[in-house]
């Protein structure tokens, strides 16, 4: 029964870990004028950037209110020499944005397994940042944010899964110890 028990957790831990790799990996960022060029615009905006390693594939979806132009374009840089701070050259653009002063903006990408890990690896380390670009005074950069690993909820059979392991183990020490009475 010991065996069984052991077993029963292992299996589930396992498990467990399985679903979790699975998983995309969620990064966010708020958009401002803060360290852009000419830091004096009053846009904002929010970007979610998802990376799925099973698929190489990178999905953005950036949202924006206020921009000075209605021409805007976007894109993530990679990588610079500090997290979170400084510029670096682009690694992934998505242009054309809607020609919105206040807008959303969502498409994904599917990259080589290289460029892939190389971005998930700079956005991992902090290194990463969304930013938008409007022509004119702002055409250096309007609003950006570096990326930041985004809070996450796990889902419900992972929930289930770990609940149960806790419980068989509980379960399993209880027993031990009437046992040992």
């Amino acid at each position: 029964m010991k065996h069984l028990i052991q077993a029963t957790i292992a299996m589930a831990a396992a498990t467990l870990c399985l679903s979790a790799a699975a998983a995309p990996v969620t990064f966010t960022a708020n958009l401002s004028s803060a360290g852009e060029p000419v830091p004096t615009s009053t846009a904002t905006g929010f970007a979610t950037v998802s990376f799925d390693d099973a698929l190489f594939s990178v999905n953005v979806q950036v949202s924006w209110t206020g921009l000075a132009n209605t021409m805007a374009f976007g894109h993530i840089h990679c990588c610079t020499a500090v997290g979170n701070t400084g510029n670096a050259g682009v690694a992934l653009g998505f242009n054309p944005l809607p020609a919105l002063t206040t807008g959303s903006y969502n498409d994904t990408f599917t990259l080589s397994s290289t460029a892939f890990n190389n971005l998930l690896t700079g956005t991992t380390d902090g290194k990463a940042y969304v930013n938008i670009h409007t022509p004119g005074l702002y055409a250096g950069g309007e609003i950006r944010g570096f990326l930041t690993p985004a809070l996450t909820v796990p889902e419900p059979g992972s929930l289930a899964l770990a609940m149960l392991a806790l419980g068989v183990a509980g379960f399993a020490g209880k027993k031990r110890s009437l046992a040992v009475r």
